[in-house]
């Protein structure tokens, strides 16, 4: 479904991401993990047209999306999530997932009809009036989920949607995810949270400034030597 080719990005002089590739398959939970710095976000910056590459090139389900726009490949069927929430504060839970509904839609009433489905799977439906300033973190963050699914996504990148949740609303998250898997959306997922990412994904992705370190099972990632030293530590335990 999305194959990343070589892909190297620059700030000033700086190379953030070096030389990047792998592939998302169709149906997988692929976890992105790395230290603070590592290259995560601006990975999903890249893919999802927000950044374009300095070299390589990104494929989505065969085209070559490295030169389109974010709103362009969203419509394709890709499309994330930002770690820093920002739902639009004036509006309504409910608008806010029909703004997000409309990229896809061919009109108001569809993308209504749209938000509603949407609201009722993520479990919003009881918040659907409140304003985007009155949430909490974690609706805020469900918010940001919902949004995104408005889109009609195949690929979805979640971006840390678990951080700052509390036990229970992070076992609310977990359940969300999977049920999203299920229903057939592929899920790439930067956390940092090991014992979420462990058990949730199928493979592993590790970068370390800006380098891919390795891709494996969760069990080979929690065992190699290069992510233990930069990242895990070498007391780490697999869950």
């Amino acid at each position: 479904m999305l194959e990343v080719r070589n892909v190297s990005k620059w700030f000033g002089g700086n190379p953030v991401l070096k030389d990047i590739s792998f592939e998302i398959h169709k149906g997988e939970i692929v976890g992105l993990i790395g230290p603070n710095g590592a290259g995560k976000t601006t990975l999903f910056n890249v893919i999802s047209g927000f950044y374009r590459p300095k070299t390589g090139d990104i494929f989505f389900q065969g085209e070559n999306i490295s030169r389109l726009t974010p709103e362009d490949i969203c419509r394709r069927g890709l499309c994330r999530t930002f770690q820093i929430t920002k739902p639009f504060s004036n509006l309504t839970v409910f608008k806010n997932v029909v703004i997000g509904a409309l990229s896809r839609e061919k009109g108001i009433r569809e993308a209504e009809n749209k938000a509603e489905e949407i609201l009722e799977l993520v479990e919003m439906t009881p918040k659907r009036d409140l304003l985007g300033r009155s949430l909490t973190i974690a609706d805020r963050k469900r918010l940001e989920v919902a949004r995104a699914l408005a889109t009609s996504p195949d690929l979805l990148l979640l971006d840390e949607v678990m951080a700052g949740l509390n036990p229970n609303e992070l076992k609310e998250m977990i359940a969300l995810v999977k049920k999203l898997s299920q229903r057939g959306i592929t899920l790439f997922v930067i956390e940092h949270i090991m014992t979420v990412i462990m058990g949730i994904s199928h493979r592993i992705i590790a970068l370390d400034h800006g380098e891919q370190i390795c891709v494996g099972s969760p069990c080979d990632v929690a065992e190699d030597p290069k992510v233990l030293e930069a990242y895990l530590g070498e007391d780490y335990v697999a869950p």
